[in-house]
Parts: structure tokens; C-alpha cells; sequence
């Protein structure tokens, strides 16, 4: 059976879905939505960081326009959420999927649930701009439980053992006392991750035919008057 008629927009989409079948307007079980990242050029690994930023703001934008600037739900931006739940708002990953070297996937993690208004916002992203100009469209793959992206995503895989592919950048200025071991450890901890038996710091990683070290990496983020105690960054 073939139909024809005129393109559906995301909007009209979401406001059918909305009105005629309520119940499906939020993923019930969800905690993330993934998407395509849509060149070219896409963004170089070396870049995840800035990429990553962008995607937090380009979702805040979409909530405040769908939402209302003060509805704006806080496990999406992480702020004002209960003295117990700190770590409950959402990550924005940047991810090279197919280990080209390349980023093409986007990925919102929301271990608290995306409910119906954070829905809502996600699935509006269509594309992503940086501050120097460049922009990719994004295409929205599923909002789902992490379980349904295990198969073509390593940031939602089972294993025994985790090798970084993009830099570390250490929360603190560094201390005898506390290293950036002890700080990993302590992250693993509160987010009530397995306890890490063995932690070895490498001097590069190999992407492709590259070797990459820190200097290669964006070590700095984009927000104005934001301290940054570790500026070189490790592996």
C-alpha cells in the first residue's frame, strides 16, 4: 500500500500523538534518546567535548521554546534538583560510533526517566550549531531503554573492562592526598558503579593509524568564568 499526501512535521507529530494517544506521548521505561549525527564534515573525536556542550544548549533552547523558560524539567538541565538525586540529571554524550575517528552519534542520557515534557523536548532536536558556525543535522534513532542501544552502542555495553577513548579532565586541582585515581573512584562510588579493581593510566590512545594524546583533545569548556583545574588532562 502506497500513501501520498503532504510531509508530516515533527510538531504535527507530536501534537497527533498528544491528543489522540496520550499513553504514548512518553517512552514509560525510557532513560535515553539517541541520534544520528548527519554530516558532512562530521566533528573529529579529538572534539567530543565541544560537541557534547553544544547538545546540552540545543536541548535547553528546544525546552524553554516547547515548555516555558522557568517549566524547563530539571533532569534536563541539572539544576535545582533534591539534595538526593545530584547525579539523577541527564548527560549529553558525544560518541563515534563505527570507530572511524569521527563523531556520529549523539546520545541524551536521563537515568531519572524521560517523562512526557522531557519527550516532548527531545524528540524537536532536528539540528546542532556551534559557536564558530559550523552545523550537522541530527536525526532523532529511538527513546528507549539503554537496553535497546547495547547492540550498536559500546556506551551502553556489559564488560569487565573500560578503556577511555577521549580525554579525562579531573574536577579538582590535583593533591598528594587525592589523585585522580581517588577521584574516579569516588565518582564510581556515588554513582553506585562496581568497584574498580585495577586502574592504569595510559600515555596515548590509538585511533585508526593515529595516536592521540591529551594535547591532541578539546580540553576546555565554553562556559565563561568556569574554573578549570586540570588543563592538560589524561588517559
Amino acid at each position: 500500500m502506497v500513501l501520498e499526501g503532504e510531509p508530516i512535521s515533527v510538531k504535527m507529530l507530536e501534537e497527533i500523538v498528544e491528543r489522540d494517544y496520550p499513553v504514548l506521548a512518553a517512552v514509560y521505561g525510557a532513560t535515553a534518546a539517541r541520534f544520528a549525527l548527519v554530516g558532512p564534515p562530521l566533528p573529529p573525536v579529538e572534539d567530543t567535548l565541544c560537541v557534547g556542550e553544544c547538545l546540552r544548549p540545543a536541548v535547553m533552547s528546544l525546552a524553554g521554546k516547547a515548555l516555558g523558560n522557568t517549566r524547563i524539567p530539571a533532569v534536563l538541565s541539572g539544576h535545582d534538583l533534591p539534595a538526593g538525586n545530584r547525579h539523577g540529571h541527564a548527560l549529553y554524550l558525544a560518541e563515534d560510533a563505527d570507530g572511524d575517528g569521527r563523531i556520529d552519534h549523539l546520545t541524551a542520557y536521563v537515568p531519572g526517566g524521560v517523562d512526557q515534557e522531557c519527550h516532548r523536548v527531545l524528540v524537536r532536536l532536528t539540528r546542532l550549531w556551534t559557536r564558530e558556525g559550523w552545523s550537522w543535522r541530527v536525526l532523532l534513532e529511538a527513546v528507549s531503554d539503554t537496553n535497546v542501544f547495547a547492540g550498536s552502542s559500546t556506551l551502553f555495553g556489559i564488560g569487565k573492562c573500560w578503556t577511555s577513548v577521549t580525554v579525562y579532565l579531573h574536577p579538582r586541582h590535583m593533591k598528594k592526598k587525592f589523585t585522580v585515581t581517588d577521584q574516579i573512584l569516588r565518582e564510581c562510588k556515588e554513582r553506585a558503579l562496581p568497584e574498580i579493581r585495577h586502574l592504569a593510566r595510559l600515555p596515548l590512545i590509538k585511533m585508526q593509524d593515529r595516536e592521540l594524546r591529551p594535547i591532541h583533545f578539546h580540553r576546555f569548556r565554553a562556559k565563561r568564568g568556569l574554573v578549570r583545574p586540570d588543563t592538560r588532562g589524561g588517559f
